[in-house]
């Protein structure tokens, strides 16, 4: 089972990052689009699991989340991974990395005695788009210029998810969740 622990974004901010990315899809840029129901911020990918690993990671995901606190997260920019000049991933930035950096790095070190290694470098953010070439991607950086990024949503829980791969895309289905403190 293929599976991810992340942060689910709200109805309202998936709407509106689907809005920003129907303007940015006017670029005929050569693209592979994340469904709007699949927005999330990820904090750790754990690949191929057993389902024996599921209740041990869920204790984990509840350690984590009694030592953090819940909070409010700004999404305001566009951009591009690795780099702007060799665009792959089309990404919605986070302006403030220091909260979600601190429970990525704590649930590294929770997750890694159960065989998960440490991220090499974590940089929260939200994919939009898979970029399969640089086809029309000067056009696409001109739409980014004009889209307007400034929202603010509420980081509340943290959630573990299979990922199912299909013809279509891949589909999340959650598995566990749980609240940060309040």
């Amino acid at each position: 089972m293929r599976t991810f622990i992340a942060i689910e974004i709200s109805a309202d901010i998936k709407e509106h990052l689907s809005d920003i990315a129907r303007h940015l899809r006017r670029s005929d840029v050569d693209a592979s689009w994340i469904r709007p129901d699949n927005y999330h911020l990820t904090l750790k990918f754990l690949g191929e699991i057993n389902e024996t690993l599921i209740p041990p990671l869920t204790e984990k995901i509840d350690q984590l989340c009694e030592q953090h606190n819940a909070f409010t997260a700004h999404l305001y920019d566009l951009g591009f991974f690795p780099t702007p000049k060799r665009p792959r991933i089309l990404h919605a930035a986070v302006k403030e990395h220091q909260p979600f950096t601190q429970i990525a790095l704590h649930l590294d070190r929770l997750v890694q005695p159960l065989g998960f290694s440490p991220e090499q470098r974590f940089h929260p953010h939200i994919t939009l788009a898979r970029l399969k070439s640089s086809n029309n991607i000067d056009k696409l950086r001109n739409l980014m210029v004009k889209a307007a990024l400034d929202l603010h949503f509420d980081v509340s829980a943290v959630s573990l998810f299979c990922s199912t791969l299909h013809r279509e895309g891949a589909q999340y289905e959650p598995l566990y969740k749980r609240p940060l403190k309040a």
